[in-house]
């Protein structure tokens, strides 16, 4: 019989006690100082015989709680068989394992959560769902103009949501656009007063909890009427907060953006953040992490149907280099994060005229400058 320590579990130091954390089977194990001496010599397949001398009770105990597998067990076939998990590497299949409901998972009732919420207030005060800068230069907004938004029907919206890459760098966004974007997108539409809590803003986007994790800061590269630079976008006030005042480098958006050159043609970027506290003052498992991005989803969807109609080019990228943003933002990770970004412009003409052609019946194709398919422009 051969064994080998398994690939899914994951091993850490907790309090001078290293721990076996199995994410499949929702339990953690402390290890004694004879199974940490074994873990080694089963690093890959090794013959049980060999380490008799360590005792076969212990290694019994090790395979029966799947810390060891046997090789051709179903354990093993089940490892072997992670299919795109294997490629994501530890940290994606741990994490997806590990916050997997099981069959027997225990859900608290609404009135259970609420309950709780109220007795730990005293300890635990509600962040606010509002930031911001209060030493920075404020630009409130205009209303926007939203006659396109009523003038246009939603089927057709739908049906003309495109991702756009060639932008025509020449041609401004203009204040009204943006304006009614950032509204739409992060503006509060209507707002609740739970008893014995704050506020609760409610958005075009839902969001966990009505907790509005979501953050939102423009990167203004070209907006009729509004300098370039990096803003906040303060949402109860419907403003601007300058950040950092200036031209931005468009060289370094692509750096940001993936080595990504048509972001550096758009007119703003929309960075998205999610400020954790917010959350995670009401979910407390690590579960919920998946509900950021979820969040994220909703507001760029809105970003697109908004833009669309507005006539606007828009896109969305996670390829970033979370780092960099980051520290152009002055975020410190553990306690607010980068999950992507929406690109807004002006579509280039020929571009624009692709768009128009397939409503039409014409030929699809991507957005691409240049196919990455074949070589040829789509």
């Amino acid at each position: 019989m051969r064994l080998r320590v398994s690939r899914l579990c994951v091993f850490f130091w907790r309090n001078g006690q290293l721990v076996c954390d199995d994410p499949v089977r929702h339990r953690q194990l402390a290890l004694s100082s004879g199974a940490r001496r074994l873990l080694h010599r089963f690093a890959d397949w090794t013959d049980a015989e060999s380490a008799e001398d360590t005792g076969s009770s212990l290694i019994r105990q090790l395979v029966e709680r799947g810390v060891l597998v046997e090789e051709g067990s179903a354990e093993h076939l089940f490892e072997e068989r992670r299919g795109p998990w294997a490629q994501w590497g530890t940290a994606a299949t741990y994490y997806h394992l590990a916050s997997r409901n099981l069959h027997d998972e225990k859900f608290a009732s609404a009135a259970e959560d609420t309950a709780w919420l109220r007795e730990s207030l005293p300890d635990r005060p509600q962040p606010s769902a509002v930031k911001e800068y209060p030493d920075a230069e404020r630009i409130l907004l205009p209303r926007g103009d939203d006659t396109l938004l009523t003038d246009t029907d939603l089927a057709h919206v739908l049906r003309t949501r495109r991702s756009t890459r060639r932008f025509d760098a020449g041609r401004p966004v203009t204040e009204g656009q943006l304006a009614s974007l950032l509204r739409w997108v992060g503006g509060p539409l209507h707002e609740v007063r739970p008893e014995g809590f704050q506020p609760a803003m409610l958005k075009a986007s839902p969001s966990p909890g009505a907790l509005h994790a979501v953050e939102i800061y423009p990167v203004v590269l070209n907006v009729e009427g509004v300098a370039p630079g990096i803003y906040h976008y303060h949402s109860a006030a419907h403003a601007l907060e300058a950040l950092t005042p200036g031209a931005v480098d468009r060289e370094r958006i692509v750096e940001w953006c993936g080595d990504q050159t048509y972001l550096g043609d758009t007119g703003v970027l929309l960075l998205y953040t999610a400020v954790l506290e917010r959350t995670a003052w009401k979910y407390r498992t690590g579960r919920v992490y998946r509900t950021l991005f979820m969040e994220l989803g909703h507001f760029s969807q809105t970003a697109y149907l908004v833009g669309t109609a507005l006539g606007l080019g828009m896109l969305f990228t996670a390829a970033t280099r979370d780092a960099a943003i980051e520290d152009a933002l002055g975020l410190d990770w553990t306690k607010e994060i980068l999950l992507g970004l929406n690109g807004v412009g002006i579509p280039a003409e020929d571009e624009a005229d692709r768009q128009r052609a397939m409503l039409s019946g014409g030929p699809t194709g991507f957005s691409f400058a240049r196919d990455a398919w074949d070589g040829r422009d789509a």
